[in-house]
């Protein structure tokens, strides 16, 4: 399968297209709008456009019209960069850049890259993100969950204002 959640930020940067470009999107625009204003991020959820791809555009109706499976389905990041990587890299065949909120207190191992054991526990309600060292975790005890878009909401609205 593969990116579940359409979205779009008002705010477009070469770092931010880097950044989708490492999540596993592809850039499908024209040279020319690398000036516009938004970028829209998606997988087509139709046999034979399912490759993640982020378009750039200055306009609302541009690249989905009415008839599009996703109109009316993409979420509205703002200008909030953080919030906008985290709802982009949302997928469900890979935890891969996501993040994930623990349902109880979470003991953790994991060997790092010269051999090093670490261990460390999370408290209840804490959010954290899925990189290279949890790919290499053991979880000792405890849960976790994927973080829902409207968990990633909450969390960044509220980081935000700090």
């Amino acid at each position: 399968m593969g990116f579940t959640t359409p979205c779009f930020i008002r705010k477009n940067t070469e770092t931010l297209r880097k950044k989708l470009e490492e999540v596993g999107y592809l850039n499908d625009s024209p040279e020319w709008t690398n000036n516009c204003s938004i970028i829209w991020a998606y997988q087509y959820p139709m046999k034979g456009f399912d490759t993640p791809v982020y378009v750039i555009a200055d306009s609302f109706d541009i690249p989905f019209d009415k008839h599009s499976a996703l109109c009316g389905k993409f979420i509205d990041c703002g200008t909030n960069e953080e919030l906008f990587l985290a709802i982009a890299a949302l997928r469900d065949d890979s935890n891969y850049m996501q993040w994930f909120i623990t349902d109880s207190i979470l003991s953790v191992s994991y060997d790092d890259s010269i051999g090093n054991d670490h261990y460390f526990i999370e408290p209840k309600g804490i959010m954290f993100f899925w990189d290279e060292n949890w790919d290499n975790a053991t979880i000792i005890s405890g849960r976790y969950h994927k973080a829902t878009v409207n968990e990633l909401i909450e969390y960044f609205k509220t980081k935000e204002e700090l």
